[in-house]
């Protein structure tokens, strides 16, 4: 089982926070290039993935729900990563901004 590490400069949640907040930005990144059928600029379409998960106020939705995750299991590496893969799963970006479009 592998186990969760974090260096002196930063925080297990931290590392959760950016990790998880990459994924989400790529995976939108990957749902526009498809939709654009790769019209687009890869560097406009990543600004635009950053500034989606930032605005639509999903960036602080994962972080307090990762938090809570943190508080509630700590370093129970079973408990977090499939939390954490939850987390991921319901805070899609491509799948919460087509539903409000």
């Amino acid at each position: 089982m592998p186990t969760l590490s974090s260096s002196v400069l930063y925080s297990r949640q931290y590392i959760a926070e950016q990790g998880l907040g990459s994924i989400l930005v790529f995976e939108y990144l990957y749902f526009l290039l498809q939709v654009q059928n790769g019209r687009n600029n890869m560097q406009d379409s990543l600004t635009l993935a950053v500034k989606e998960y930032q605005s639509s106020g999903i960036h602080a939705k994962v972080n307090e729900s990762i938090q809570k995750a943190f508080e509630k299991y700590g370093n129970n590496v079973d408990h977090l990563c499939h939390t954490l893969v939850h987390i991921a799963k319901k805070n899609q970006l491509s799948k919460i901004l087509t539903r409000k479009g």
